[in-house]
C-alpha cells in the first residue's frame, strides 16, 4: 500500500465514554470552545476522525490506577478489532505488578503495537525504578514506548530532557517516541537523535505554534525565527522518524483543522507527506509487521 493514500493520526485517546468525557470536561475547562462535546462517546471521536480524513490512527489508553489496566487495555482491544485502522497502543499503570509479563500477553494476545505512558496525568517519572520491568521487557521485544514529554507549563511539572537522555543511555536499544517533542526543548531533543537511533517523535501539538493566533504563546526561547529554522531543518533531516496526530479529543481543534497546520511547515513536500503518514507507517512496518493497511476508516467504516 502507498502511504499517499493515508493520513495517519498517531495520537488519538478513545477510552471509554466516561473517560472521553472526562477529558472533554478538562479541556472545556482551560478551552471553553473546545469543539468536543462533553457528552462526546467513543463513536462520536470515531465519526470526528473520519470527517477529518483520517484512515488510520493510534489509539493511546493509560490508566488512573493499577486496577484499570486490565479493564482498559481490554476496552482498547475489543475497539481496535472492531474499528478498521485503529491500530492499539497499550496502558500501564506504574503500581501494576508483573508488568512484563501485562506487556506479552498485551503483545502476544491483543496484538497492541506498543506501550503509551502519560507521566504527568498518571503521575510518576519515567525514569520510576518501578517501570524498568517494562523497558527491559520491550527492548528484548523490539517493541516501542511512546511518552508524553514536554508543555510541562500546562501541566505545572517537570520532566528535563537531560533525565530523558539518561533513561535511554540505560536502554539504548528501547524503540521510543518522544510525543509532543519535549516542546519547547526541540533542540535538545532534536540533538539526541543521531545519539539513539531508536528515537523517533511525534510532533503532536507542536506545529499549531505555526498558525497566527498562537504564535503570541510561543515559548521565548523560540521566538524570533528560532522555531521555524529549528523545523525545517531537523524535519528534514529526521523525516523518516517523525510523525504527527492530533490528540483527539483533547487537540487543537477539530481534526481537518489540526492537519492542515502541516500545510505551513516549512518542509518539502516529501517531508510533508512522511508527516502526514509515510513515517508512521514504516514505524508500524517495522515494530509490529504484518499489519493490514488495506483496512481503513475511509473505505471500511460507515
Amino acid at each position: 500500500m502507498n502511504s499517499i493514500d493515508f493520513q495517519i493520526d498517531t495520537h488519538v485517546h478513545i477510552l471509554t465514554n466516561w473517560r472521553i468525557q472526562g477529558l472533554a470536561r478538562w479541556m472545556k475547562k482551560a478551552f471553553p470552545r473546545h469543539p468536543v462535546s462533553v457528552d462526546a462517546t467513543a463513536q462520536d471521536l470515531v465519526k470526528d476522525l473520519k470527517k477529518g480524513g483520517t484512515t488510520h490512527f493510534f489509539n493511546m489508553v493509560y490508566p488512573f490506577s493499577a486496577d484499570e489496566t486490565d479493564s482498559l487495555n481490554a476496552f482498547n482491544a475489543d475497539f481496535c478489532k472492531k474499528t478498521p485502522g485503529a491500530i492499539p497502543f497499550a496502558g500501564i499503570h506504574q503500581d501494576t505488578p508483573d508488568k512484563a509479563r501485562v506487556a506479552e500477553k498485551l503483545l502476544v494476545h491483543d496484538k497492541v503495537a506498543g506501550f503509551k505512558l502519560h507521566p504527568f496525568i498518571q503521575r510518576f517519572d519515567p525514569w520510576d525504578p518501578r517501570m524498568d520491568p517494562l523497558y527491559a521487557f520491550l527492548q528484548e521485544a523490539a517493541k516501542p514506548v511512546c511518552f508524553h514529554t514536554g508543555f510541562e507549563a500546562f501541566y505545572g511539572q517537570t520532566m528535563p530532557i537531560q533525565n530523558l537522555r539518561a533513561l535511554l543511555r540505560r536502554y539504548p536499544h528501547l524503540p521510543t517516541v518522544f510525543v509532543h517533542m519535549g516542546f519547547p526543548e526541540l533542540a535538545q531533543v532534536f540533538d539526541m537523535m543521531d545519539e539513539f537511533p531508536e528515537l523517533y517523535l511525534d510532533a503532536t501539538g507542536v506545529f499549531v505554534f505555526l498558525r497566527h493566533s498562537f504564535k503570541p504563546y510561543l515559548a521565548p526561547s523560540l521566538t524570533g525565527g528560532v522555531f521555524e529554522r529549528l523545523l525545517e531543518h531537523n524535519l528534514e533531516k529526521y523525516k523518516d522518524r517523525i510523525f504527527f496526530g492530533s490528540d483527539h479529543p483533547v487537540g487543537w481543534g477539530d481534526i481537518g483543522k489540526i492537519f492542515k497546520d502541516l500545510n505551513f511547515v516549512p518542509v518539502s513536500d516529501q517531508t510533508r507527506q512522511s508527516l502526514r503518514a509515510g513515517a508512521a507507517m514504516a514505524f508500524i512496518d517495522k515494530y509490529a509487521p504484518g499489519w493490514d493497511w488495506g483496512k481503513n476508516l475511509q473505505d471500511n467504516w460507515p
